[in-house]
């Protein structure tokens, strides 16, 4: 199965671990080697990609030339994940799941998925086809979204940073304190709480505060609880 975590990245199956956005060219490699032997799949205007195959899911990983957050002049850091399937794939469901919250992307129709996922569509993810007939065949999982129009940017920059300085407010819980700390599965998605006492929650009210922190969470192994009947 492959995860989808926005803002940090993908869960790959079997033991390859997690693809995290920010990787350099040789740890992004490694990581796909652990899904099968790297293929040549050249990919236009990109710094680099690497691309792999776990069963009927190919993954295409790369970075774009203006990456600003690179460690050192010249190397692209991991910007863009492709989970893809062949053209012809648009006709049944896939035999391998590519789940983001909780809902499989390709396992049911377009449609379905779409209605599934309502307004919880991150503004980093990349769905095609892009109408609602037949099955998906391609998601794309971005570092960040696309840049918005010219007027909003200024706006959206503002938000960002506040988000990421409130997801560093909240590292605790996925690393000094993490032994004392769970998530709990609720209504397709998890909510925080105390392993101490369980209906003790913590509330986090902007919901993309909330899928960041989770998915933080995830990626760091915490202990995650079945949905209470």
């Amino acid at each position: 199965m492959f995860e989808l975590l926005p803002g940090l990245g993908v869960r790959l199956p079997g033991a390859a671990g997690t693809l995290r956005f920010g990787l350099d060219e040789r740890a992004t490699a490694q990581a796909l080697a652990g899904l099968g032997p790297l293929l040549p799949r050249p990919v236009p205007d990109a710094a680099w990609s690497r691309t792999a195959r776990w069963a009927d899911v190919e993954v295409t990983a790369g970075a774009v030339e203006s990456d600003v957050d690179a460690a050192e002049p010249g190397e692209a850091l991991l910007h863009s994940v492709v989970l893809s399937r062949g053209p012809s794939a648009a006709h049944a469901p896939g035999g391998t799941p590519v789940v983001l919250a909780d809902v499989d992307l390709f396992g049911y129709p377009a449609a379905e998925v779409l209605e599934a996922l309502g307004d919880g569509l991150p503004a980093e993810l990349s769905l095609r086809p892009r109408d609602r007939r037949g099955y998906l065949t391609s998601v794309t999982l971005r570092a960040a979204p696309p840049p918005p129009p010219p007027g909003r940017r200024s706006r959206a920059a503002a938000q960002a940073a506040e988000t990421e300085r409130a997801v560093a407010d909240h590292r605790f819980l996925w690393t000094t304190e993490r032994d004392r700390w769970q998530l709990l599965e609720a209504g397709g998605g998890h909510l925080v709480q105390r392993r101490d006492a369980p209906f003790t929650q913590l509330l986090i009210c902007d919901d993309a505060l909330a899928q960041r922190i989770t998915a933080e969470m995830l990626a760091a192994g915490v202990e995650v609880v079945p949905e209470r009947p």
